[in-house]
């Protein structure tokens, strides 16, 4: 047997202090010795049995003799105890075992034991957490409903009557680390055998941190506190418990120390990591509970997630039917990826978060995709090279260390978070995008979405070359992100940049971009956590990312609608000026919105139709300046008759390729009756050009990183600065006074440019004698003039927008007010025959389950309920600020007036209720009587209001301006319907 730990008998210490302080150490080492000498041959037998074990592995060298253990007479007494028999391990004998251990087998065998071990108690603990987390869920309903949300000390919570009729018996005390944002303490609490001692703690305001008799917890509001902080800062874990700790011992009388060891601190982070767990698992709760309880639909989840985008849409007036309804953006992340090494759990798609969509999904997008794989031969748009994701050079060789490399996601124009895609051991595959459009179609089959990605152009030329999504084709449109259209050939842009086509609005596409960003500091602890835990953080992560856009929903359209109206004035102003130019010999106007867009359709259509004689020209400027530049270097170095022989060669090798170029290219436009000589100066400029742009993309990919992906009306910087001569290619210019000729452009005034400015169009020596090609008036106003279009089209889908925000608020105030009036009135009734129907969803839940009593489920059900009502309320005073400003500065739609007369009511009632102390922020703190104020109800008896004005600030004629103000909102829709009409019917306004 093993040898044990024998403890000093108090009874016989003081006779043995007497006796030992008359004998030499040896002595008693000796008689210790023949003490033990059982033991120590127990321990000996049970070492040549490890022994046997080792070799029979093969972990330890067979040659390796069996000593005998020595008779206790004729062992040497060794007063440091060193351990004779001990013998080298595997073929590492005559080596220091010390310096080489890592590489032994046995301990890597020994390591991967840990791990798996490690990891199995890991999983069981986990396992143990989810069966018990729904009546934990039930349990915090409960009593965030009883005890105020733990708005008072947690010494004065108690069990609820008739909660545990355990006798004395059954009845056990523990000692407990409690522990509060205010105060810790070690003291002696009382368990059952009736009750999990989780939900016991539950009930006295603490969270446990150990499923199975737990030695230390934590309080309710401590927890909820650090999840509010983890969701604004993601402050870790470590940090927070550390400085708790040290708040905390400068409040308490006795130091904390670990037990089992003399004088350490104790170390808090991974007993509060389970708590703070665990509350995670039951706000995930308390949201299934809210959305099954409600019976929301696919549609009122989506309008939850984003109500500018998914909310009702009654009374919407479209120019025309392809403005998509929906506007997207795609993109893909590969900085929030996950180490192989740090966990190897596979959660099981039931545990996804609600956001990710499942493997399975994905798995059977891949197959239809690869299937297709023959169909998408050829394709090879220019631009996609500039893309890694385009030609998946991130591969599994780059991620080796990687299981989890990144995420895909889809994000609205508001920055709103939609889906999320796990990219599991591959790179940026061009199935995600068609699997998040799948997602969306499954819920809006009906509805026109424009996707704005990086690859745009490349994932539209997929599906439509695959077969891909027929059945959708016709409510897509697909574009380009603003600040990546650098990468895009102008043939590009013309059809995919959002700043160039109908539609778009004035949306950047680059939502994403400022989801990375925000997302970001969790990437150090995610890498290293479990693959679950990562998960379930980006979802927490995202949630609180939504909830702070939406409270600010309000601002930002009206921001958006003073950008819009700007560049709307702006873009007017440079038309204007354009317009006021007149031919100097007939009198007559030269440019007109009509003539800038047939301009702008004529530049459209050629580059739409363009072939690949436009490369040709281009490759053959490349060998016309190669020959160049090689005459000029061969002109000016002394060569020897080696050297002569291979210029002889490389000229033939140059002249041959420069014939084979010339059939290639033939007669086109281009040559235009200009000499020879002319004609192949021409193509060397335009290669020049084309290498120069190649250049300035460089630079501008640089400097990518510098730039602020900013909201409108805040400023860009691009933080590059030089000074140097233009590329020679640049400067040299087609000589031809017949023709107007580019300005000259210097090197600072170069990087001032942007992507997609009409220097960079190439129409200059394809279509010569095309305005648009050529002219810089007419180019600039086709810019302007898409810039106008632009701006209207964003300010008629702001006034979409904020009407569906304010129908989505009223439609779930309603409900949520007629739904907790009705569960009120069924709890205070004391003669209940039979639930109602719309209660019986919510009061038979599964997660409430762990609650017996009626009584208490409907407390538990009041507490959800009221908070999300909360929430509705706090929002709509929030927008009430800018909501009737930005429904008053856009286009009228046909259901104004009812929808603005229900937002003015509800928007009375809640001041009403908030002046009366009535819209307590506290879960489940209301009652039928402050439930009718917001219904409108008739209330007899009311308290006096907390902040009572004085007389002189009554407003005698208040009705009289309500009145009023509906009136005057009613009077401006009508005139801007009016006005709306007669614009689109061409018919002049009366004056």
């Amino acid at each position: 047997m093993p040898s044990r730990r024998r403890r000093p008998d108090p009874t016989t210490t003081f006779s043995n202090e007497i006796l030992t302080r008359q004998t030499s150490r040896r002595s008693r080492t000796a008689r210790r010795q023949i003490r033990d000498a059982p033991l120590d041959q127990d321990e000996h037998n049970l070492y040549l049995q490890d022994l046997d074990i080792a070799q029979e592995l093969g972990f330890v060298d067979r040659r390796i003799r069996r000593r005998p253990n020595q008779p206790i007479d004729n062992q040497p007494i060794h007063d440091d105890h060193e351990y004779a028999f001990e013998p080298h391990i595997g073929s590492y004998g005559g080596y220091d075992f010390d310096e080489d251990v890592s590489a032994l087998p046995s301990a890597a065998h020994a390591s991967y034991y840990r791990s798996r071990q490690y990891a199995e108690n890991r999983e069981r603990v986990s396992n143990q957490w989810t069966e018990m987390e729904q009546n934990v869920a039930a349990t915090y309903l409960l009593c965030q409903k009883i005890h105020h949300n733990w708005t008072s000390i947690p010494h004065l919570y108690h069990l609820p009557p008739n909660t545990c009729n355990c006798a004395g018996a059954d009845l056990c005390t523990r000692k407990l680390d409690l522990v509060d944002i205010t105060y810790r303490e070690r003291i002696q609490v009382t368990f059952c055998k009736c009750m999990p001692d989780v939900i016991r703690l539950i009930y006295y305001g603490y969270f446990a941190c150990s499923p199975n008799k737990p030695r230390t917890a934590f309080s309710i509001r401590t927890v909820q506190f650090y999840h509010m902080l983890w969701e604004t800062s993601v402050l870790s874990t470590s940090s927070f418990t550390n400085a708790l700790s040290t708040f905390l011992d400068s409040r308490s009388k006795t130091p904390l120390y670990a037990r089992g060891s003399k004088y350490k601190k104790r170390n808090l982070r991974i007993p509060f990591s389970h708590s703070a767990d665990l509350y995670s698992r039951v706000v995930k709760l308390q949201k299934t509970i809210l959305t099954e309880a409600m019976d929301l639909t696919k549609t009122e989840q989506w309008a939850n997630q984003c109500p500018r985008c998914f909310g009702p849409r009654e009374g919407e007036i479209k120019v025309s039917e392809a403005e998509p309804d929906i506007i997207m953006a795609l993109d893909g992340n590969f900085q929030q990826r996950h180490y192989a090494y740090a966990s190897k759990d596979n959660p099981p798609e039931d545990r996804y978060p609600q956001a990710f969509i499942p493997p399975s999904k994905i798995a059977a997008d891949a197959v239809t995709f690869t299937a297709t794989d023959s169909a998408a031969q050829g394709i090879d748009p220019p631009c996609s090279d500039s893309h890694k994701a385009a030609n998946d050079t991130r591969n599994e060789t780059t991620w080796e260390k990687c299981d989890d490399n990144g995420l895909f996601a889809s994000a609205c124009r508001h920055d709103i978070p939609l889906s999320f895609i796990n990219i599991h051991k591959t790179g940026e595959k061009l199935y995600y995008p068609i699997s998040i459009l799948n997602h969306v179609f499954d819920t809006f089959p009906d509805q026109k979405v424009g996707i704005l990605y990086d690859l745009g152009c490349h994932l539209e030329t997929h599906i439509r070359k695959r077969g891909l999504m027929n059945n959708q084709l016709g409510n897509l449109m697909f574009g380009t992100s603003v600040f990546h259209a650098y990468v895009h050939e102008w043939s590009c842009q013309v059809k995919y940049n959002p700043r160039l086509n109908r539609w778009w609005g004035l949306s950047d596409g680059e939502c994403l971009e400022r989801l990375w960003a925000f997302l970001s500091s969790l990437i150090p602890t995610l890498r290293v956590s479990t693959r679950l835990h990562r998960l379930n953080a980006i979802q927490s992560r995202a949630d609180y990312y939504t909830s702070h856009l939406n409270e600010s929903a309000a601002v930002w359209l009206s921001q958006k609608l003073k950008h819009a109206k700007e560049v709307s004035r702006l873009s007017a102003e440079a038309l204007a000026k354009l317009h006021a130019i007149r031919n100097l010999e007939t009198g007559q106007v030269v440019y007109t919105n009509q003539y800038f867009e047939e301009q702008w359709q004529d530049e459209r259509n050629y580059h739409l139709n363009s072939n690949t004689s436009e490369r040709h020209e281009v490759e053959l400027g490349r060998l016309l300046s190669l020959e160049e530049n090689l005459r000029r270097a061969w002109g000016s170095i002394p060569m020897t008759p080696e050297q002569v022989v291979n210029r002889a060669q490389t000229v033939a090798r140059v002249e041959a390729d420069l014939a084979a170029q010339r059939a290639r290219v033939g007669n086109n436009s281009l040559a235009d009756n200009l000499p020879l000589e002319q004609r192949d100066k021409l193509r060397m400029l335009w290669y020049s050009k084309t290498e120069l742009r190649r250049a300035f993309l460089s630079l501008v990919e640089e400097n990518q990183p510098l730039l602020r992906v900013c909201r409108a009306g805040e400023s860009t910087s691009l933080g590059t600065r030089g000074q140097q001569k233009i590329l020679d290619a640049c400067e040299f210019m087609a000589s031809n006074p017949s023709r107007p000729a580019p300005p000259t452009i210097q090197y600072t005034d170069l990087l001032r440019l942007q992507a997609d400015d009409t220097f960079w169009n190439d129409g200059l020596f394809t279509n010569a004698n095309e305005p648009w090609a050529i002219d810089p008036n007419t180019q600039n106003g086709i810019r302007q003039l898409a810039s106008y279009q632009r701006s209207a089209e964003e300010i008629r889908r702001l006034g979409w927008e904020v009407r569906r925000l304010v129908q989505w608020a009223t439609g779930q105030h309603t409900r949520y007010v007629t739904f907790l009036t009705t569960l009120l009135e069924f709890s205070s009734n004391r003669n209940r025959l039979a639930v109602p129907p719309s209660l019986e969803k919510i009061l038979q839940h599964p997660h409430l389950a762990g609650i017996n009593a009626l009584n208490h489920k409907l407390k538990a059900s009041e507490a959800v309920i009221h908070k999300e009502l909360i929430r509705i309320c706090t929002l709509q005073l929030d927008w009430n600020r800018v909501i009737p400003d930005v429904v008053a500065n856009t286009p009228a739609q046909n259901a104004d007036i009812p929808m603005l007369g229900l937002w003015r009511t509800q928007i009375e009632r809640i001041q009403r209720a908030m002046d009366y102390g009535f819209l307590s922020g506290i879960p489940g703190n209301v009652t039928l009587l402050q439930i009718n104020v917001l219904g409108g109800g008739e209330v007899i008896e009311l308290p006096l209001p907390l902040d009572l004005p004085d007389d002189e600030d009554f407003d005698e004629d208040e009705d009289v301006d309500d009145e009023q103000y509906l009136a005057d909102i009613e009077n401006m829709l009508d005139v801007e319907m009016r006005a709306d009409l007669e614009q689109e019917n061409g018919v002049a306004p009366q004056r």
